[in-house]
């Protein structure tokens, strides 16, 4: 018989280091080659980069709320006065907790890779003013349909033209530089 526990873990193990979100190709390709201006792929890295912060924070502050659950399902076990049923229900709700928590490091893992990843190519891109991101906006829509015609609104074509410019990704970022004369976003 098949033991859950065990079959859990060793789940948790071989899957910890494989993306359950973008891997790092699929966010060069896809979120940010993909993109036909170059301040177009500045702001995907952005909403991108945000959405993973606020999942960090978020895991944060839970096991903050964790720890203040702990606690008091311990306060429950070590009474003296609560009942056996009490304290079983409490130590249920805290291996409960518990085994939730793997997961939620396997998350956090994913999240810090993704981070890691977008903060190398953020660094990358010049810093851009609303203005100068409204003057791509044009060219960026008319590529993006004129794509779309292309392939016949084919998604996979555009997938694969996608991949493609990936090669051609660096170079738009240094013409954007070159451009707009703008630093790099270093620290």
């Amino acid at each position: 018989m098949i033991n859950a526990d065990q079959v859990l873990a060793e789940l948790h193990a071989a899957f910890y280091d494989i993306p359950f979100e973008n891997s790092d190709y699929q966010n060069r390709a896809f979120v940010l080659a993909a993109q036909h201006t170059p301040a177009r792929g500045y702001r995907a890295l952005g909403l991108r980069m945000f959405a993973k912060l606020r999942a960090v924070q978020e895991l944060k502050y839970a096991r903050e709320r964790d720890a203040v659950f702990f606690d008091e399902k311990q306060a429950v076990i070590d009474d003296a006065f609560a009942s056996v049923f009490d304290k079983r229900r409490a130590a249920i709700d805290i291996a409960e907790k518990r085994g939730q928590q793997a997961w939620q490091d396997k998350l956090l893992n994913d999240a810090i890779r993704e981070l890691n990843c977008l903060y190398a190519e953020f660094q990358k891109y010049p810093r851009y003013t609303r203005e100068q991101f409204e003057l791509e906006e044009h060219v960026h829509f008319e590529q993006r349909l004129q794509a779309q015609i292309a392939s016949g609104g084919n998604g996979s074509v555009e997938s694969l033209q996608a991949m493609a410019a990936l090669d051609n990704y660096q170079q738009l970022i240094e013409m954007a530089q070159h451009e707009l004369s703008l630093p790099r976003n270093e620290q």
